[in-house]
């Protein structure tokens, strides 16, 4: 090998092993103050990775509690604070959702419970204080579902066109109604009537979870601790999606941790064996203290020891690589493919084999003929005069 060649070998290696791992910014998380060791490149490296998991606001709020923000170079510091800055304008922005919600569907005969970042942000609690959010979550039960669904199409409410077999998803075997956007906020809401898909087998009924609620001053109803804590939880473990797993993660961390009493854990456990989730609760408990190095009580562990499944190697390999930060600057080894394998697990527990073939079939079909005619194929026309 040449001189230059031995130059250009050595300088991508530096290049490399300055950067910052997946594992370095979990550290910053768990540790700030190791923060203060980064060079320049890798506060950029860690602004870029955390815009990217929509986390650039928790980790200014981590910094700030650990008294390091004023030391955090300059530059850094405005990427920062700009991302706080739009957190509040997205929290003023759910409350006057909320309470548009709340005044449109105020005769209606049924519950209607916030869920997610926008019962997060109701709740007043740590969990919701950095969150941006794309939608807003309601859960109902399915039989007043369509009322609610009519009354919200009179206030601008409207789902986009769907092809029919979408629109046969939704109202067969999902666990929503199509998502709604408002005519002149753009604002999006998702109307549920379960937790899980209804044509997985493992769908719950609502009414176990309206049963876990709190009103919050406004007069908003959201779920209590444990049962958000357990929504939050079979939401990420359920999923086939975790391109914001660590994002994920670390609400569940602060769930944890900022109700980390017996009685919440008592709940939690409870309503977990009550609904057949107890699996996902171990997966929880285990991957927030594998990453994030959460307090789990040992009396906890005991009891959802039991669940561990028989498969917990492949488990291992998968959600300890995908729920890091991904980004392409810091994805672990072996990323891609346990996001393939995640993806796989998602669709198999969503839905039978033979759903799942017949579906996966369809969109493939309509994914073709929309390349080769145009996405507007399906597209119905508006009757001519």
């Amino acid at each position: 090998m040449t001189w230059i060649k031995w130059q250009r070998f050595w300088s991508r290696k530096l290049s490399t092993m300055s950067n910052l791992s997946a594992d370095d910014v979990c550290q910053a998380f768990i540790s700030p103050k190791t923060a203060l060791m980064y060079t320049p490149k890798q506060w950029q490296q860690l602004v870029l990775i955390l815009r990217n998991q929509q986390l650039l606001a928790c980790y200014s709020s981590i910094f700030k509690q650990a008294g390091i923000f004023e030391r955090i170079p300059t530059q850094a510091q405005r990427h920062f604070l700009n991302a706080d800055v739009l957190v509040q304008n997205h929290k003023k922005q759910v409350l006057f959702e909320v309470s548009e919600l709340k005044r449109e569907l105020a005769n209606s005969q049924q519950y209607f419970i916030f869920l997610k970042g926008a019962g997060y942000t109701l709740s007043g609690a740590l969990v919701g204080e950095s969150r941006i959010y794309n939608d807003i979550d309601i859960l109902t039960n399915k039989e007043s579902i369509d009322d609610m669904e009519k009354r919200l199409c009179l206030f601008g409410w409207l789902s986009e066109e769907l092809t029919e077999h979408d629109e046969k998803y939704y109202r067969k075997w999902a666990h929503e109604i199509p998502p709604l956007r408002h005519g002149q906020r753009g604002t999006i809401v998702d109307v549920h009537h379960n937790i899980v898909p209804i044509i997985s087998g493992r769908h719950v009924d609502a009414d176990k979870f309206a049963k876990n609620t709190v009103i919050t001053e406004s007069g908003c109803q959201i779920l209590s601790f444990a049962a958000m804590t357990l929504h939050s939880l079979i939401h990420l473990f359920f999923n086939e999606e975790v391109k914001k797993g660590y994002r994920d993660l670390i609400d569940l961390h602060t769930l944890i941790t900022t109700n980390n009493n017996k009685v919440f854990w008592q709940d939690l456990i409870t309503l977990a064996q009550e609904t057949g989730f107890e699996l996902e609760l171990f997966l929880a408990c285990r991957y927030t203290q594998k990453i994030l190095n959460t307090e789990i009580p040992d009396f906890v562990q005991d009891e959802v020891s039991r669940f561990c499944p028989w498969n917990i190697m492949f488990l291992d390999f998968i959600y300890e690589k995908a729920l890091r930060p991904n980004h392409p600057l810091c994805q672990t080894r072996f990323y891609s493919l346990a996001e393939f394998m995640i993806l796989i697990r998602g669709h198999f527990q969503k839905m039978p084999l033979h759903i799942l073939l017949y579906h996966l079939t369809i969109k493939a079909g309509i994914s073709l003929i929309k390349s080769l005619f145009g996405k507007h194929v399906f597209t119905k026309e508006l009757d001519q005069p």
